[in-house]
């Protein structure tokens, strides 16, 4: 087989191709099931809420499947590149839809409510990443069946720091859920006050705040963990579904959403993080994470060759 030189700057064509990519899941995947999908209870997107069904989930993974093979095989010979990027760009118009959770709590401001939102949301944020996921696997599968030549990209060089498979994966993941979830509670962060108990109360951020932090935190745990690790984009997308587990299991105690109850309004948290829904973690966090590594290849291309 012929090997292609792909080069470290994207072409026109090849941007043209990663745009349809991204038009292709927002179709197959935003809008196609939306009438089935979207929230009747307050427009919050979840899964809880009962507004998506089973085979409603079923149809999903379907369209997800197909959007990442359909993206993969127009973006060829970069089909398993810019392929993967299709199922999270159509999850992001759910997550940009969707009210904010403190919607959900400005209608049942009980402490106990609360809290049973955050125990129905801990582990949604993996139903959304097997959607992503799946995404993947129809890329990888055009991509097998279409690409005909080897492809030499530029992401092949030396870790900084040499890890063996299993810590270099452990780290990734465990270092992503960590920086993640700091940085998010202050990129997303919208306005805070003082609080005597608590520090700092944030009020609830627009989920374009949401998003511009969601994808700058994965963005960063990408591209150091491609440059500092030599690990794959797909350690920092996988947990993006463990922060949103992490951070609702570790600051959604009763006593802090009892003093939160009665002491401020339903828009305000303790922590940022608690304010974003797990499919607004998965989609931005996974597109972030694949910005981050491709970044963090164009920075160690740089400087070796240009600086």
């Amino acid at each position: 087989m012929e090997e292609i030189l792909i080069s470290n700057d994207l072409s026109w064509l090849s941007k043209i191709r990663l745009a349809l990519a991204l038009a292709i899941g927002v179709m197959l995947v935003g809008l196609l099931p939306w009438e089935r999908i979207q929230p009747t209870y307050n427009g919050v997107f979840a899964f809880f809420t009962g507004s998506i069904s089973l085979s409603d989930l079923m149809l999903c993974g379907l369209l997800a499947l197909a959007a990442g093979f359909v993206a993969s095989a127009v973006c060829t010979p970069l089909g398993m590149q810019m392929g993967i990027l299709a199922v999270p760009a159509g999850m992001t118009f759910w997550s940009l839809k969707s009210s904010a959770i403190s919607t959900l709590f400005q209608a049942v401001p009980a402490a106990s409510s609360r809290l049973a939102v955050y125990y129905a949301l801990r582990y949604e944020g993996f139903i959304w990443l097997t959607f992503a996921l799946l995404g993947v696997i129809g890329a990888y599968a055009a991509d097998k069946l279409f690409r005909r030549n080897t492809l030499d990209l530029p992401d092949r060089f030396e870790a900084m720091v040499r890890l063996q498979p299993i810590a270099r994966i452990t780290v990734t993941v465990i270092g992503t859920v960590i920086a993640a979830t700091y940085l998010l509670n202050i990129l997303a962060s919208d306005i805070s006050y003082h609080d005597q108990k608590a520090g700092f109360v944030v009020g609830q951020p627009a989920n374009l705040q949401i998003a511009f932090g969601v994808i700058i935190a994965f963005m960063a745990c990408g591209f150091c963990g491609k440059l500092f690790l030599g690990a794959g984009y797909i350690w920092p997308a996988i947990g993006t579904a463990l922060v949103s587990t992490f951070s609702i299991i570790t600051y959604a105690k009763l006593s802090t959403l009892e003093y939160m109850a009665g002491s401020w309004s339903a828009v305000f948290f303790t922590k940022t993080v608690l304010a974003i829904l797990p499919v607004q973690m998965v989609a931005f966090g996974f597109i972030g994470s694949v910005w981050g590594y491709w970044l963090a290849v164009r920075y160690r291309y740089w400087r070796e060759f240009e600086a």
